[in-house]
């Protein structure tokens, strides 16, 4: 499959140039009456949950012939859990999730088309020629994910802790280990135990430090070899170090670190500018600062761009058709500027980009300013059948290698033969 859509600058710089201006499954089909029923699986919670059910309400109120319901659902094993229902014909019609998600679909026809429903004024004119490609890099070059917010992993900083100790904000890995021992050194020896730093996704950490190490998540040969490259191992024995001295800490007791950031456990983590309210509805006490993903000292520039997309699955020609006009109404211009406030995240929509709540916002976003840092050097990962199955292989294999303190060639190269394993299928 060819290599997923780079980022081009265009879609950041945009944004950049407008801000200087719960439950189980349940199956869809013509059951609510005489609609024609979709359901909408996603894992959004709080406010963006408020936020999808109030466009599902209104969608449903529009008109007569269709009816979502949309169920939220839990994180752990939310993609093995769509990939088990949707290929034993009891999933959903809809979800939230990377485009890349498709892939694992396409061959066996479970992909839905949206190319059938939209026309180009309904998304390819609105995203421009790039993004299009990105929502169409599939084998068979159809339009199976339609592109709905734009975040990418950040750095969260107690402001308070950089003044306090005279640090600028870090831009290395090593600058990054260098103020964490001296946050945590310092706090320490008042008798305040605080954790320097620690990632939301591990699997991040690995894709990106991978690319910014020269190397490939995934390569041209459809392997994962790279993991054992010298260099990576390199790094992970620098994690394993830190994490060994008490600095950093890969796998925290909670999955997201905003909550625990935003209570003083940590001097800083990283994690997606869509953080940004559940870290403020925790009410931190100190002035909260964003900064760039950490880069290697001496090597390639790259943040990962994250795209969540509404991915579709085939059913009846009539759910087919209820499911995708859905997704027009819950991306036009309107909504996916408020969805994407909500969510923190950029609109990858030119129409919803001009709307003037939507400037207001993205000038006033700590979040985006981040993401546009690192505009020049965002990219979106390698899309590939089996690639969900390398997020698993890689996290395990840092988990063994750095937390359990197994030896790390051992732990990576099991990881390597599972990632290997799944992308052979």
């Amino acid at each position: 499959m060819k290599k997923l859509f780079r980022i081009l600058v265009t879609l950041l710089v945009a944004i950049s140039l407008v801000a200087c201006s719960n439950g189980g499954g349940s199956n869809g089909g013509e059951t609510a009456g005489e609609k024609t029923k979709v359901v909408f699986w996603h894992t959004l919670t709080d406010h963006q949950f408020d936020m999808t059910d109030e466009i599902v309400k209104a969608f449903n109120a529009s008109q007569d012939k269709y009816e979502v319901e949309h169920i939220a659902q839990p994180r752990d094993g939310f993609e093995a859990k769509v990939y088990e229902t949707v290929t034993n014909g009891t999933g959903p019609n809809i979800v939230w999730l990377y485009p890349g998600t498709a892939s694992d679909y396409v061959e066996e026809g479970l992909a839905l088309d949206y190319g059938k429903y939209f026309t180009d004024a309904d998304y390819k004119d609105r995203v421009g020629e790039d993004l299009y490609a990105a929502s169409t890099d599939y084998p068979d070059g159809k339009l199976h994910a339609v592109l709905g917010s734009l975040t990418g992993p950040i750095m969260w900083y107690n402001g308070d802790l950089l003044a306090k100790y005279n640090l600028e904000v870090p831009e290395t890995w090593d600058d990054l280990l260098a103020a964490c021992k001296t946050v945590v050194d310092g706090e320490k020896a008042e008798g305040n135990n605080i954790i320097g730093f620690g990632p939301d996704s591990i699997d991040t950490v690995g894709t990106i430090v991978l690319a910014q190490s020269g190397l490939k998540f995934i390569d041209e040969n459809r392997t994962a070899n790279d993991w054992v490259d010298p260099k990576f191992v390199e790094f992970v024995d620098w994690w394993k170090a830190a994490e060994q001295e008490g600095y950093f800490q890969l796998k925290g007791e909670e999955d997201y670190h905003s909550v625990p950031f935003a209570n003083g456990s940590f001097f800083c983590y990283a994690g997606s500018c869509a953080g940004l309210k559940h870290i403020m509805d925790a009410k931190p006490q100190f002035d909260v600062v964003t900064g760039i993903y950490p880069q290697m000292t001496d090597g390639t520039p790259y943040e990962e761009a994250t795209f969540r997309a509404l991915v579709g699955f085939t059913k009846s020609e009539a759910e087919d058709e209820a499911t995708a006009e859905f997704v027009k109404f819950f991306v036009n211009a309107e909504n996916n500027a408020k969805f994407v406030q909500l969510y923190d995240g950029a609109s990858p929509y030119k129409d919803s980009q001009q709307i003037n709540e939507y400037k207001e916002y993205v000038a006033n976003s700590i979040g985006i300013t981040a993401m546009n840092k690192m505009a020049a050097y965002t990219a979106g990962r390698t899309a590939v059948s089996g690639a969900s199955a390398c997020k698993t292989a890689i996290t395990a294999g840092l988990l063994k290698a750095i937390t359990d303190n197994q030896d790390t060639v051992a732990s990576l190269e099991a990881a390597v033969a599972e990632a290997n394993a799944a992308l052979s299928e």
